[in-house]
């Protein structure tokens, strides 16, 4: 296993740590949504993106066989991750608190994340694996 296959889902992890630790008064204010909030949908692209960056990595990796099972472990894997992500809001002291509805957000993100890959690995069967 080469580390670099997973160097864009360890940035991005990195990037939703950054963006989601810091203090609540560093952020800027999102837009008012009546259906659906700013933030919500922020959470689901973060944690669908690193879903697909890691499930990217795995199969570029010439040591990893895609299964079930790893695209399980994959998806738990990130949502574990955005669980985590909340605990940690909550415990820093930063003026930010853990939301349940951010980790289902992140949670729902993982599944779009899911579907986008499954999508994509369909339609460029074997282009994601490295050549040579």
């Amino acid at each position: 296993m080469r580390i670099s296959y997973y160097a864009l889902a360890l940035g991005w992890a990195v990037v939703i740590l950054v963006l989601t630790l810091l203090p609540a008064p560093v952020l800027p204010p999102g837009p008012k949504w009546d259906f659906l909030t700013f933030d919500s949908l922020v959470h689901a692209i973060l944690f669908g993106m690193q879903l697909l960056l890691l499930l990217i990595g795995l199969q570029r990796d010439p040591s990893v066989q895609i299964t079930k099972r790893i695209i399980t472990r994959s998806f738990l894997l990130v949502v574990a991750f955005g669980i985590l992500v909340e605990i940690l809001q909550g415990s820093m002291g930063l003026g930010r608190e853990a939301d349940p509805v951010d980790a289902l957000s992140n949670t729902i993100g993982g599944v779009l994340g899911l579907g986008i890959w499954s999508l994509l690995s369909r339609r460029f069967s074997g282009n994601f694996r490295k050549s040579g």
